[in-house]
């Protein structure tokens, strides 16, 4: 049986990046690459506190998971918006704690 697979990246900003770049920075990312992923289902950006963000996307499998972020390695548009974040511990690799993660069960409200 298929199960979606939750990719989890956290990460913070770099210095003397803005918000507001990061979100004009995060749309790019979401039209010119991500959307045209084959397993792609949807994407989340989400913020904490203390200068802590998430991105979580929903794949199709594990495998849309990883082809999608080795062909990230080599798209323009994804290091222009890798180069906006630190890891979620504050080092320098933006790939620092990204997680991919099984979903088992999903409940509603």
């Amino acid at each position: 049986m298929a199960t979606v697979t939750i990719e989890w990246a956290p990460f913070k900003l770099a210095d003397g990046v803005d918000e507001a770049r990061l979100l004009r920075a995060s749309d790019g990312l979401q039209t010119a690459f991500l959307a045209g992923q084959p397993g792609f289902i949807r994407r989340e950006l989400l913020k904490g506190q203390d200068g802590q963000w998430v991105d979580l996307v929903h794949w199709e499998s594990e495998d849309a998971a990883t082809r999608a972020m080795e062909r990230a390695a080599s798209s323009q548009v994804c290091l222009d918006y890798f180069k906006l974040m630190v890891g979620a511990n504050g080092g320098a690799d933006p790939g620092e704690g990204v997680l991919h993660l099984r979903q088992v069960k999903t409940y509603g409200g």
